[in-house]
């Protein structure tokens, strides 16, 4: 009997184990405990650090190397040039001449459709995510579920925000973020808050009947859970043209997570063989060496970007402001990263998804 009892705990435990991406230390350390960067970064908000000197420390050892290991896995990686190289193509080629455009033509517009676009990717990076777990779980969950967990994801960011919004409270650098006249008005935010309370009382309603009946997906849940608070609150954290900065803190936090996922997904990958290219196999691994290297590839190329961006500024042949300069080499870039991880986090966690091809699709492995 203490045998057979042995023997069931073992698979009880190998089958929990088994539901967290790696293992429950690292998840909780990396996707989760990674979000102590908020708080931290919002520190440096409130102790009036400069907006260009924040955005530098954060662009340069976080978001800029966070961005460029899409490309390991995109660009460098034979297989998905060979199934989606048109796609890259298009995207290369059409992403910089419309950002130039915009920028140049209606800056304050372009600003107002990055920061949605920034907004809408870092949650659907948890989406992907809260997919995985459920995937791994392999616990059948009705359809409203899953739309309760998405539906609480992407609007949480937004009760706040909208409300600031609306009262032109909102800022990147000096350049108001505006809605479209159409939605400039106070029930704009009723709509966004009325919707965020019925898909949170819907959340927290769903996550107390399956903890009663023993179906809880603990790290899912507390992925969600944690999301859903700071997104939720950071909004509050600043006002004006230092609402921003208080939305890097979530960015940092963001690219913490995304570099962590590109890392297990490269080791992975190259276990079983899937990492065809030289350069990407000399990064790819455990170890600290390895992840050294993975980390010192990404910084690098961002250093590269930093300088070829303070040199074209110095010597201004567009006639534009520093800050158009920087969003202009730096939002390219990032709108390339957004438009292939849509893809890639769309598709990643779908049933008989390529996994030659689609680098995130992992939940199997």
């Amino acid at each position: 009997m203490t045998t057979l009892e042995s023997t069931v705990l073992s698979s009880q435990s190998r089958a929990q184990a088994r539901v967290w991406i790696r293992s429950p230390r690292w998840d909780l350390a990396w996707l989760l405990g990674s979000a102590i960067i908020v708080p931290l970064v919002l520190a440096l908000v409130w102790g009036g650090v400069s907006s260009a000197n924040l955005m530098l420390i954060i662009t340069a050892l976080i978001g800029g190397p966070h961005l460029f290991s899409t490309y390991v896995v995109t660009y460098l990686d034979p297989a998905f040039r060979k199934a989606h190289g048109r796609v890259l193509l298009a995207i290369t080629c059409l992403i910089p001449p419309l950002v130039l455009w915009g920028i140049t033509t209606n800056f304050a517009v372009m600003l107002t459709l990055f920061i949605f676009a920034a907004s809408l990717h870092v949650v659907q990076q948890n989406a992907y995510l809260t997919d995985v777990y459920r995937r791994r779980a392999g616990t059948p969950e009705a359809p409203r579920s899953r739309w309760i967990d998405y539906g609480l994801l992407f609007v949480c960011m937004h009760p706040i925000a909208s409300w600031k919004l609306v009262h032109d409270d909102f800022r990147l650098g000096e350049i108001p973020i505006r809605l479209p006249e159409i939605l400039n008005g106070p029930w704009t935010y009723w709509t966004v808050w009325i919707t965020f309370a019925f898909f949170l009382v819907a959340w927290i309603r769903k996550t107390v009947r399956e903890a009663r009946d023993g179906t809880l997906n603990r790290p899912k849940t507390l992925l969600i859970a944690v999301t859903a608070i700071i997104a939720f609150l950071v909004p509050a954290a600043a006002d004006g043209a230092r609402l921003e900065l208080a939305f890097q803190s979530v960015n940092a936090w963001h690219s913490f997570q995304y570099l962590g996922l590109v890392w297990y997904v490269l080791m992975v990958r190259k276990q079983h063989g899937l990492v065809k290219s030289r350069v990407v196999r000399s990064i790819a691994g455990a170890g600290r060496s390895q992840t050294l290297r993975f980390y010192g590839f990404c910084f690098a190329i961002t250093v590269v970007l930093l300088a070829a961006l303070y040199s074209i500024a110095r010597v201004d042949p567009l006639g534009l402001t520093f800050q158009q300069y920087w969003y202009v080499m730096v939002l390219s870039p990032l709108l390339i990263h957004y438009a292939l991880d849509a893809y890639l986090f769309a598709v990643s966690n779908k049933q008989n998804v390529d996994v030659d091809t689609v680098p995130f699709a992992i939940s199997d492995f």
